[in-house]
């Protein structure tokens, strides 16, 4: 063991022990100094503290906090360095003009340094963190600017984790009816119609993001039609879902509409024509499997050109109303009821047990259509003649079975109208016209 007298090999010279201070200090990342407490002037500084603020590590010394840092920099800390020399400890985060004119953005670390309870300096820990203060600052303004469209926009967004939401705009909440306390932690599906949810999970399932259409439902049991589009969008290290949903119920009400207009008259709002034999055809395919009876009715109004001679056209569009609701309340709601046009209408009975089916509901269908309507305070009435054909017996398409009804209605408008006649085939001997009773049940 080496005597008090003799050098120590472990311990270095006093100028190498500086310089091995001044190497570490320098080479650190931070802004390090050290300041007296009484006289506040530097005692010490790496080189990375000392440019920091337009100085050399030699020519700061012995320079005051106030004078190290410029006055504009003293005005903003100077509470600060009076609670350290009170001897707290102190940290703080602010924005600061470097003698180039560059704004940075840095974390201070003050802390007292007492020599037997006596404070006599002060360390000074700087970290520069002006890229981390630009990227938080850079993620704050883009959540802002989500923020702000998405209470901007109409369309409902919703960002979820694995399908678990996990925020929502306004636009969304006011969509579903539930508050956003009500919707974070949910499950999207909660929010879908079963009739959806196998096609909503394969969507986010498969991190899909080109539009589709689904629906979703508010929480009074509205079911809401919509256009979804998702984007995976990188989140913390990880992905998380945005939905983007557009209430396409407006859309949806003028396709149905378009798409009934097409297949129904306007004026009745009854099947027409295309409609009636895109029906009758897939009835009698049914009835050809099942080996069922299906008879079609052909309905003519008689003297309704006369209505509209003498009242108008107005009283013929009354009448002809009228005659469509009646004719649709005197048969099943299987069957079909279409207007051909003009005062013609066609039925179609499904499922019958025999001819004698048709020529209840046939008489049933001319005492209702005969009760007069009252219009304009005015009386007016009108007698069917109805013709009648029969699946299989007297065709096998909807034009033969058509062609033929019609055929037999105009057997009972030479017979002397307000009547009923089955179909007779060429060479057949003509039977009486409504030997059927109304009313019998069928």
């Amino acid at each position: 063991m080496p005597s008090a007298d003799m050098p120590n090999p472990d311990k270095p010279p006093l100028s190498q022990s500086e310089s091995l201070l001044r190497l570490i200090a320098d080479s650190v990342p931070a802004l390090i100094a050290y300041y007296q407490t009484g006289t506040l002037k530097c005692q010490f500084a790496n080189r990375r503290y000392a440019e920091y603020n337009g100085w050399t590590p030699q020519t700061i010394l012995g320079k005051t906090v106030r004078e190290a840092i410029g006055e504009p920099a003293w005005k903003v800390i100077e509470p600060q360095v009076k609670l350290v020399v009170a001897g707290e400890t102190v940290k703080y985060v602010r924005e600061q003009a470097l003698p180039n004119g560059e704004q940075r953005v840095i974390e201070v670390n003050l802390i007292p340094h007492f020599d037997d309870r006596t404070q006599v300096g002060a360390f000074v820990l700087i970290n520069d963190i002006t890229a981390q203060w630009q990227a938080e600052r850079a993620i704050r303004d883009s959540e802002e600017r989500m923020r702000k469209l998405a209470e901007a926009t109409t369309e409902g967004i919703v960002f979820h984790n694995q399908g678990v939401v996990t925020d929502a705009n306004e636009a969304m909440q006011r969509m579903l009816g539930y508050s956003l306390d009500e919707l974070v932690g949910r499950r999207i599906l909660d929010f879908v119609p079963e009739t959806w949810r196998q096609t909503v999970s394969d969507y986010m399932a498969g991190g899909r993001e080109e539009p589709y259409e689904a629906a979703v439902m508010h929480r009074v049991g509205q079911v809401i039609p919509v256009e979804v589009v998702g984007k995976t969008l990188p989140f913390a290290g990880g992905t998380y879902r945005l939905a983007v949903l557009r209430d396409i119920s407006a859309r949806k009400a003028a396709q149905e509409r378009i798409e009934f207009m097409a297949l129904h008259d306007n004026l009745t709002q009854l099947p027409n024509r295309l409609y009636l034999m895109e029906r009758l055809e897939s009835i009698l395919a049914m009835a050809r499997r099942r080996e069922a009876t299906v008879a079609t009715l052909f309905v003519d109004l008689d003297n309704f050109k006369l209505v509209n001679d003498t009242m108008g056209h107005h009283a013929g569009d009354v009448l002809l109303r009228e005659v469509a609701r009646r004719l649709k309340l005197a048969v099943r709601e299987a069957d079909v009821v279409a207007r051909l046009g003009g005062d013609e209408f066609l039925i179609v009975l499904t499922d019958i047990a025999n001819h004698d089916d048709a020529g209840v509901v046939a008489a049933n269908l001319i005492e209702a259509v005969s009760v007069p309507v009252m219009i304009d305070g005015q009386a007016v009435s009108v007698s069917p003649s109805v013709g009648i054909s029969v699946f299989p017996d007297d065709g096998e398409t909807a034009d033969d079975l058509i062609r033929r009804a019609d055929a037999a209605m105009y057997r009972v408008k030479n017979c002397g109208r307000s009547n009923f006649q089955f179909f007779l085939p060429p060479g057949a001997l003509p039977g009486s016209l409504g030997q059927v009773a109304p009313n019998t049940q069928r």
